[in-house]
């Protein structure tokens, strides 16, 4: 019976093992970074629309080059 009984432990441990590892943690990680890449992407399209025409217009002068 005690047999049984340090299979079973050890079969219920090694379960546990396996479900306190970190697999779906990488996953939450990826979709996260990606998260913040569009928002940061998104955040430089914004301010390229807003302020694109006057840093054009500054390199311009700042080169010499006309309108």
């Amino acid at each position: 019976m005690s047999r049984i009984m340090v299979s079973v432990h050890n079969r219920t441990a090694e379960l546990g093992r396996r479900l306190q590892e970190e697999d779906g943690f990488q996953t939450a990680e990826a979709i996260g970074i990606a998260a913040v890449g569009i928002v940061v992407l998104s955040g430089i399209m914004v301010l390229l629309e807003a302020l694109g025409v006057d840093i054009i217009d500054w390199l311009r002068d700042r080169f010499g080059v006309g309108s």
